[in-house]
């Protein structure tokens, strides 16, 4: 396993676990609006008492329900963990610019210029902010995967 490109891509896909969060939420407020009881109009039963279609739908949507819910819910508990990786690792002397860089540079994917402008670098001191960069992400993936990571790297 490749712990940095993989500690890169959980910083890399954070925004859009964010917006994946917003669309599971809108899934299930209009799941939980179509399963909601409506108001009876003019009723009319089959012989059975039940149509068919409508108790199936009901199943379904309660199931597509469940799985909006779960998918909300593990998709939360890994943004948690990015999140206390990256506020353990800036907590060491000499790492508390380690978080800021990462999320400017993966989260927020600003230009490099920027970064070490925001950093009180240089515009043309690149070179710094990739170095930070570079130690940042073997910090964030050593914290984040454990002995795994730091044999890799």
């Amino acid at each position: 396993m490749d712990c940095i490109r993989e500690a890169e891509n959980y910083l890399r896909y954070y925004r859009e676990l964010t917006k994946s969060i917003e669309h599971a939420d809108r899934m299930i407020g209009q799941l939980m609006w179509q399963t909601a009881p409506k108001a009876l109009g003019a009723v009319t039963m089959d012989v059975t008492g039940v149509r068919a279609s409508r108790s199936f739908d009901a199943i379904n949507h309660i199931f597509q329900l469940q799985k909006w819910q779960e998918m909300r819910e593990v998709t939360l508990i890994e943004m948690a963990k990015v999140e206390d990786v990256l506020n353990t690792i800036c907590l060491d002397p000499g790492c508390e610019r380690y978080k800021e860089i990462l999320v400017m540079w993966y989260v927020k994917k600003m230009e490099k210029e920027d970064i070490a402008c925001c950093l009180g670098y240089s515009q043309t001191s690149r070179r710094t902010v990739y170095e930070i960069k570079d130690k940042a992400i073997r910090k964030f993936a050593v914290a984040l995967f454990g002995v795994t990571a730091l044999q890799a790297i």
